[in-house]
């Protein structure tokens, strides 16, 4: 069976934590392994789809939102305004 990603979202982050699990439960207990100071608490465990799947599994930064979009997979516009919105929080992050 091929690994199934779970991304995992916390309160205090604008990035998901991405784990090999089974099911979202497991996905949670695997991400509370990889909590560090500042993340906050788990907010929801989500099954990565499969084009977020294919990233993962050549080994690059997958970006999702809490609202499920993406800036990966959006127009030019889409990720300049992305881009541009990160860089307005970075100290944050």
């Amino acid at each position: 069976m091929a690994s199934r990603y779970y991304l995992v979202f916390w309160s205090r982050r604008s990035t998901a934590t991405v784990v090999p699990a089974a099911t979202a439960a497991q996905a949670r207990t695997r991400a509370r392994g990889r909590h560090k100071a500042g993340y906050g608490t788990l907010l929801s465990a989500r099954h990565a789809n499969e084009a977020d799947s294919r990233l993962i599994r050549k080994g690059v930064w997958v970006q999702r939102r809490k609202d499920g979009s993406s800036p990966q997979f959006g127009s030019a516009a889409a990720r300049t305004a992305a881009r541009r919105q990160r860089s307005r929080y970075r100290h944050w992050l």
